[in-house]
């Protein structure tokens, strides 16, 4: 019997062969990209459904005895109606089995824009019973639930993955552009200022240093901001048929996710929609609450 892996080289190679010839993707045009990208990634969807669907059963039996918000509206006789036209991702980056980087990708579907929300590992957070940072909040359960209710933010979906499955990503892109206004500094190593391309060693060393929050080094966390966007940039100018057969092994075996296939889908046909000038990247504060 074929392995996973020894399946998902067959289907990429068959894709290569015949499917990506055809296609001729354009701006909206959102069939063909679909069924390119489902085939890629039909092979590992048991994998990723069952090893999201663990964690999910986890968190829905914890924090969410609490009522929603929307329902304390309905009693008090307002009229609730959520936003529907944004998608709010939380997206965690970890080190060492330490929460290194959290942000929340607020995706517009109507204006083709991205927010992304860069929260400090270390801020602290006090809602929900919970006391403590989010690295802290990252190591229970309920992570997502604590997320959405220090940002008051409703979320769609949760993924994660290391440092080390960013320094592949981005080796396995070719590298990406790295923009720096200044001279920047992280321990040992120094970047200068000027524009060149960074692979995968280099991003680590930026992915890695959420120090510069703590320290407050604003060069820093413009320079991980800059690898964030480039990176972002890269993904769009390949094309997503491109850089998913590209990066399908790095998505199935180490990214963990609560997102369904077709939610995953959907998040990348969302990220190939997003206008690269319309990326806007800033750093979070949570308003506390008991």
């Amino acid at each position: 019997m074929m392995t996973m892996k020894e399946r998902l080289k067959t289907i990429i190679s068959r894709f290569e062969r015949e499917e990506r010839p055809r296609l001729k993707l354009r701006r909206g045009d959102k069939l063909p990209l679909l069924m390119a990208i489902a085939c890629i990634i039909t092979a590992a969807a048991t994998y990723i459904v069952l090893s999201g669907a663990e964690a999910y059963a986890k968190k829905l039996v914890a924090i969410r005895a609490s009522t929603p918000e929307s329902e304390d509206y309905s009693l008090q006789g307002y009229s609730y109606e959520p936003a529907t036209t944004k998608r709010n991702i939380l997206l965690s980056v970890i080190d060492e089995d330490e929460l290194c980087r959290a942000h929340v990708l607020v995706f517009d579907e109507d204006k083709h824009t991205l927010d992304i929300l860069d929260t400090p590992p270390e801020t602290l957070v006090s809602c929900g019973g919970f006391d403590g940072t989010l690295s802290e909040a990252y190591k229970t359960e309920v992570y997502q639930e604590i997320v959405a209710m220090a940002l008051d933010l409703q979320l769609d979906g949760c993924m994660s993955f290391s440092v080390e499955t960013v320094r592949d990503c981005v080796n396995l892109l070719g590298g990406v552009k790295l923009t720096l206004d200044k001279e920047v500094k992280i321990g040992e190593n120094i970047l200068s200022k000027g524009e060149r391309t960074v692979m995968g060693s280099v991003a680590g060393i930026i992915v890695s240093n959420s120090q510069a929050y703590t320290d407050g080094d604003t060069g820093r966390i413009t320079a991980y901001h800059n690898l964030l966007a480039s990176i972002i940039s890269t993904l769009k100018e390949k094309g997503a048929v491109e850089w998913v057969s590209l990066t399908v092994d790095l998505i199935v075996n180490r990214v963990e996710t609560d997102m369904t296939i077709s939610e995953i889908i959907e998040l990348i046909n969302l990220l190939n929609e997003t206008d690269t000038e319309n990326i806007n990247i800033q750093l979070t504060t949570i308003e506390n609450s008991k």
